[in-house]
């Protein structure tokens, strides 16, 4: 008969194993992989008496010889938390971050729940983002365009798991394709000039696709296309919402923002103080 193991003195052997190993917040990523893969709760792992069974010791071991590559618990779990919601995020599709949260905020402050709007997010990924956003907002009509098959495919899957009907997805390359006019742009672009690539934490460079993270280039190929091509897509009444980064391209973009006499920003900061949406708009007169 196969024996169940103590989790305290398997949760024990696993914590001194990865003391050696240069693994970010590894006692936190190994508390979540438990308590998902054995359905308790983090205060389960140090208070109750608890027997692992013998087949749920192979997927953990699994889940660890993930994390033990750098592989985030995201990915390795399939699923992230984002908003009010959980969405599948597999291997392969960009991790949302809960600093992206800040643009529905932007967006609940500016629109009141009951309105109309026509909503394109660019580049959005495993769609958290607009999935969020229609299930708020029931009369809001939300396409999220992205590059990626698999991110596309990712989205669908999400919505119809949500059941979140006012929105939809569609595989796009944002720089060739014909716009119409929406009430409402978001975006978290890939912000990330192509030198930074290297110095990015291993969980990030080697599991999150390129494309989400950087232009390949200096980082600022959607902000211009967007604030130099504002009236091809965007409403005269309509605003803009990007997540930018807490880098020197940020004063590139409200350099950008300047130039164009036609339009105006702000800036919103997250809970760290750190600037993190700029909203654009007309100056209407």
């Amino acid at each position: 008969m196969r024996e169940h193991k103590p989790l305290n003195e398997y949760f024990s052997s696993k914590m001194f194993e990865f003391e050696s190993l240069n693994i970010d917040e590894y006692k936190k990523k190994s508390e979540l992989l438990i308590q998902d893969i054995l359905e308790i709760n983090k205060s389960d792992i140090y208070t109750k008496n608890y027997h692992v069974p013998y087949e749920k010791i192979q997927l953990l071991e699994n889940a660890f010889l993930k994390l033990k590559k750098n592989t985030p618990v995201q990915h390795i779990l399939g699923k992230s938390f984002f908003y009010n919601d959980e969405f599948f995020t597999p291997p392969g599709t960009f991790i949302p971050r809960p600093e992206t949260e800040l643009i529905i905020d932007c967006v609940r402050n500016d629109f009141p729940i009951l309105e109309k709007k026509n909503v394109l997010e660019v580049g959005s990924g495993t769609g958290c983002l607009s999935i969020s956003i229609a299930k708020l907002y029931k009369n809001f009509f939300v396409t999220g365009i992205d590059i990626s098959k698999k991110a596309i495919k990712t989205s669908i899957k999400n919505a119809n798991k949500l059941n979140c009907s006012n929105v939809q997805f569609a595989e796009k390359d944002f720089f060739n394709m014909n716009f119409n006019h929406y009430d409402i742009i978001i975006s978290n672009p890939p912000y990330l000039s192509v030198d930074e690539i290297d110095s990015l934490d291993k969980s990030v460079k080697n599991h999150d696709p390129f494309i989400a993270l950087s232009d390949n280039k200096d980082g600022l190929s959607f902000y211009k296309f967007f604030i130099n091509n504002i009236d091809l897509f965007l409403k005269k009444d309509g605003i803009m919402y990007f997540e930018i980064p807490n880098s020197p391209i940020t004063e590139s973009i409200i350099g950008l923002v300047k130039k164009n006499k036609k339009i105006s920003s702000d800036i919103f900061k997250d809970f760290e103080g750190n600037n993190r949406v700029i909203k654009i708009y007309f100056n209407i007169k």
